[in-house]
């Protein structure tokens, strides 16, 4: 039984432990020094900077050990989480992921909310000085830690470029959160008539795939059901809407046929 492990140099974390590929793999914490490792009885090839210690294989826990182990234990890998309801939680500071597993299984027992538990922004790498892989990686010991076999999402958060786009990829996160607050025009909330003919005028229509009389054709026809809700555009809201967002749409739109052909 994978619960009758003996290990002497420490504690494992005893929901961490997992078969895969012909060996048994867990979390433990040592206690020379308090450090945790990766611990795989079996099988270690693909590991790197393995002690042998007794019939245990232990591995400090780095970025390539944390790609080693998601191949072995598919569960470990973020996913698309579609439509589902899902909960960001944003761990800043890497060591943060067990407790948000306690918080959801205490929280929502049925399992009726996703979570995502990678969930960084551009800007709070920087800030932080962690790179999109050191937030995923560092949510995959906490996963695995825990035991926490049920899907789970990474998110780039507040992506406002296409050079933003990279690292994330690379890094296989799942989920993408554009902010294209940076091209909205809030000077159309109180421009004039003629001014906002300008700006509509410059939009980038080859971007949007659409024309200004398509816009007028689509949504000043007549009234627009949604529901309950009746919506009716004069020509003039229109325009304004499209000279204070039309850039944003665009490039919002510029980002995610980026992120389709990466």
């Amino acid at each position: 039984m994978l619960t009758d492990i003996d290990f002497p140099m420490g504690t494992i974390y005893p929901d961490s432990l997992a078969e895969g590929d012909g060996s048994t793999c867990f979390l433990a914490r040592l206690s020379e020094d308090g450090a945790r490792r990766l611990g795989v009885i079996g099988d270690a090839a693909g590991f790197e900077q393995v002690d042998l210690i007794e019939d245990f294989a232990l591995c400090p826990l780095t970025a390539h050990n944390a790609a080693t182990l998601r191949a072995r234990l598919p569960w470990l890998n973020p996913v698309p989480l579609g439509m589902q309801t899902s909960f960001g939680f944003g761990d800043r500071i890497g060591c943060a992921t067990p407790g948000h597993v306690q918080a959801l299984r205490q929280a929502d027992p049925s399992g009726a909310v996703a979570p995502i538990f990678a969930q960084q922004s551009v800007r709070e790498n920087a800030r932080t000085g962690r790179t999109p892989q050191e937030v995923l990686d560092d949510a995959t010991w906490g996963v695995i830690q825990v035991g926490w076999r049920g899907p789970w999402g990474a998110d780039a958060d507040h992506v406002k470029e296409v050079s933003d786009l990279a690292p994330f990829v690379a890094a296989g996160y799942t989920f993408y959160t554009v902010d294209p607050s940076d091209h909205v025009d809030n000077a159309a909330q109180t421009d004039s008539p003629d001014t906002l003919r300008h700006k509509t005028e410059a939009l980038p229509w080859d971007t949007l795939q659409s024309s200004y009389p398509e816009m007028v054709s689509r949504y000043c026809a007549g009234s627009i059901r949604l529901d309950s809700l009746t919506l009716e555009f004069a020509e003039a809201i229109l325009s304004r809407a499209l000279a204070k967002y039309g850039r944003a749409l665009a490039h919002t739109v510029t980002i995610a046929r980026e992120l389709a052909a990466r």
